[in-house]
């Protein structure tokens, strides 16, 4: 070592710039590593800094108005181009200065893309979520849904007694026609005989009306005298006159016409019979009907759990100030159960055919009687004539007016089983009563029809339809972009196109049975469409009930058609959809009437069971439903709120009624939010499908490599780098998103 050391011909020196050049090499390669390093993370947070910075212009006015966030201001690329290093200039470090930067970077490029935008369907849903998800909760069940929990058994009940008592109704009044054909038929029948010539041959009773003189018993006791006259003229000479020919011929004469009338009816047994058959196949078809009636009253005894009792059973914050008086939902509970009194036993039946089989047989006897005495005629008038056959006359005609007078006494106008049949059939007073009611409900359904019938004969204003027409326009250009294909719009439907007030009551009770229904969901999963709505309610207009005064007091529509413009029912318009004018007024009043019959209506049947039998209860208590829902209408129209019922003394507003049909029309979520975000675009001007709510850059920056580029290529080749190095610089490319 020592002889190495000392030796002069420059050994060590090469030695030593070998060891010195290979560390050099690797602190330079770890050095520029390390720079990369270093300039990746920095750059990278630039780049998010950059793109949050590009965020932060957004537009102040639909934020303020809507609490929607969506990029406005400054050009988001000039804002990222600027926070990464000012419009792509060439710079000497975000710290540039007189001091050294270890990383001193360069900004290539940058660009600013659209990610998400406001248009898009679920990108506006989560916004009007975030906006609403704390505050909407709170309002609704405060504001509205305590109110109505204490009504929820009780309306339970109602519908269930109205849905009911209407179905049974439409079928109880098919059954009675039913039996009241039955009972026409056998009356009828009884006609055919005790109205026929033959009767009328025979003085059975008070049915018959012949001329005593000419029936067969009257004949029947001139017989032998008649016998006595033929014979003494058949013993005078040939020269001789006759002497009682005039009276002879009389008789013969008497007796032919008689005869033809006993004929005639004896052959109308076949129709007699033929109408009982009849009128059995009615009775018949009556029992189907009275099964149908059973099969729903054993369904109406039965009560399962739904969403009213999950809205009873909620524990809702200020409910407890809300009570209905004792035993009301009992009440309610026994009329929903009374169904059972409209049916008629199988007993009652079995008892009307027995009845018919009996009367057919009465018939087919009273009918023997006459051909049998239509054959003793036939006989006495037949030569020889002989005075005994009087005697057989008399018995038979005494017969024949027994067989018939027991048939009427049975049978005819005021017989015995007739009449119980119809007071049993008919059931006077109570229909005397349904059908007073009915007249009544009539006039009253009338009414309310003609109440807001007014608006559907508005005529739109052109400005007014020139601005739903662009609101057409903007909500099928928003569902094409977010996929969807636009609905053919129909025409309102509202309770008040029902044909009569009972098929009103029962589409109510099923009105009433949906919101609840959306009550229920909202307590136990939170929908989110609830939401939607109280944004609604908070953000969009409404068409003030104010404005329906004079229709509503007196069928004046002046001035309507001016108010009738988009900005004044945005909500009703995401409720409803309809493009035109009043169409979604006409809906929104419509089920605000619907709501409020089936409210009333409840009241009704509470204040209506003293009548006993179920559908006049049912009746009254519609009529006592449309009058209140009438004055309710009148009250919206004259202060903006009703009372919600008389057991509960609050007022809901219109608005509030609004909020709670957003319970109800929450299946369509892609149509509604295509709506709501068409009401946007027309008081903002913007099309949100344009709106960005979410960006991503790209930054391309590099750096200068401080040693051996060549080296750190080869690094980059091997996939070492994150980026690669052109012409003794590392490039590299930054790519960020971020949204609200």
């Amino acid at each position: 070592m020592k002889k190495l050391l000392i030796k002069d011909n420059g050994v060590v020196t090469v030695l030593s710039v070998i060891i010195l050049a290979s560390l050099l090499l690797f602190f330079s390669v770890l050095i520029d590593y390390a720079r990369i390093a270093a300039f990746q993370l920095k750059t990278e947070d630039e780049a998010r800094t950059g793109i949050r910075s590009v965020l932060s212009a957004y537009d102040h006015s639909l934020y303020k108005r809507y609490g929607l966030f969506g990029r406005g201001g400054t050009d988001g690329n000039v804002i990222f181009a600027e926070v990464l290093g000012g419009s792509g200039e060439k710079y000497t470090g975000l710290d540039a200065g007189p001091h050294f930067d270890f990383i001193a970077s360069q900004l290539e490029e940058t660009q600013v893309h659209t990610s998400f935008t406001l248009g898009q369907h679920d990108v506006f849903a989560r916004q009007v979520l975030e906006e609403m998800k704390y505050k909407a909760p709170v309002d609704f069940t405060l504001e509205v849904l305590s109110k109505f929990t204490s009504l929820s058994m009780a309306l339970k009940e109602s519908s269930g007694a109205v849905q009911t008592l209407e179905d049974l109704r439409k079928l109880y009044e098919k059954r009675e026609a039913l039996l009241e054909e039955a009972l026409s038929l056998q009356e009828k029948a009884v006609s055919t005989l005790l109205d026929s010539e033959a009767v009328e041959a025979i003085p059975a009773g008070s049915g018959a009306s012949g001329n005593s003189a000419a029936t067969s018993i009257s004949l029947a006791d001139r017989y032998a005298s008649f016998v006595e006259q033929v014979e003494h003229d058949a013993s005078l000479p040939e020269d001789e006159e006759a002497l009682y020919s005039s009276s002879i011929a009389s008789y013969r004469q008497s007796v032919s016409g008689m005869q033809g009338k006993l004929r005639t009816g004896g052959g109308k047994r076949v129709k007699h019979d033929s109408l009982l058959s009849d009128a059995r196949h009615k009775i018949e078809q009556a029992i189907a009907v009275n099964a149908q009636m059973e099969r729903i009253v054993e369904e109406s005894q039965k009560s399962a759990v739904g969403a009213y009792d999950e809205v009873a059973g909620a524990d809702v914050a200020g409910a407890a100030d809300y009570s209905l008086p004792n035993d009301t939902v009992r009440d309610l509970e026994e009329m929903r159960r009374s169904g059972g009194k409209l049916l008629r036993s199988p007993e009652w039946f079995a008892g009307y055919i027995e009845e018919l089989q009996t009367q057919s047989s009465r018939g087919y006897t009273a009918v023997s009687g006459i051909d049998q005495l239509v054959s003793l005629w036939n006989t006495a008038m037949s030569w020889p004539l002989s005075s005994s056959r009087q005697s057989s006359l008399q018995i038979g005609s005494s017969k024949a007016v027994t067989v018939v007078s027991a048939y009427e006494n049975h049978y005819g106008p005021h017989g015995t089983i007739m009449k119980q049949r119809r007071d049993s059939v008919l059931d006077s007073s109570v229909k005397e009563k349904l059908a007073e009611q009915k007249a009544k409900t009539k006039t009253l359904w009338q009414q309310a029809k003609k109440m807001l019938g007014g608006l559907a004969g508005i005529s739109a204003l052109p400005e007014h339809q020139e601005e739903f027409a662009k609101a057409k326009d903007r909500y099928g250009q928003n569902l094409l972009f977010n996929g969807h294909e636009g609905e053919a719009e129909g025409s309102p439907k509202a309770v008040l196109l029902a044909s009569e007030a009972e098929y009103a009551a029962k589409d109510s009770s099923g009105l009433m049975d949906s919101l609840f229904s959306g009550m229920s969901d909202m307590l136990l999963k939170g929908r989110d469409y609830f939401y939607y709505g109280e944004y609604a309610a908070g953000r969009f207009s409404y068409f003030p009930p104010q404005q329906l005064r004079k229709l509503l007091e007196s069928g004046d529509t002046d001035g309507l058609a001016q108010m009738a413009s988009f900005g004044n029912q945005e909500m009703e318009y995401v409720l409803y959809g309809f493009h035109n004018p009043m169409g979604n007024v006409i809906a929104a009043y419509g089920e605000l009437f619907s709501v409020r019959l089936a409210i009333r209506t409840m009241e009704g049947l509470v204040a209506s069971r003293s009548l006993g039998h179920p559908l006049l209860i049912l009746s009254a208590a519609i009529i006592y439903g449309l009058e209140k829902t009438m004055e309710d209408m009148i009250s919206f129209a004259t202060k903006g709120a009703a009372p919600l019922s008389k057991y509960i003394k609050a007022e809901l507003s219109y608005l509030d009624y609004l909020r709670i049909f957003m319970l109800l029309h929450g299946a369509g979520k892609e149509k509604r939010l295509g709506r709501m975000i068409a009401v946007v675009e027309h008081n903002t001007g913007l099309t949100l499908a344009k709106v960005p709510s979410g960006v991503t850059g790209e930054a391309k920056v590099s750096m200068k490599l401080w040693f051996l580029p060549g080296v750190m290529g080869m690094l980059g080749r091997l996939d070492l780098l994150q980026g690669k190095v052109v012409e003794g610089r590392y490039e590299t490319t930054h790519t960020v998103g971020w949204s609200y």
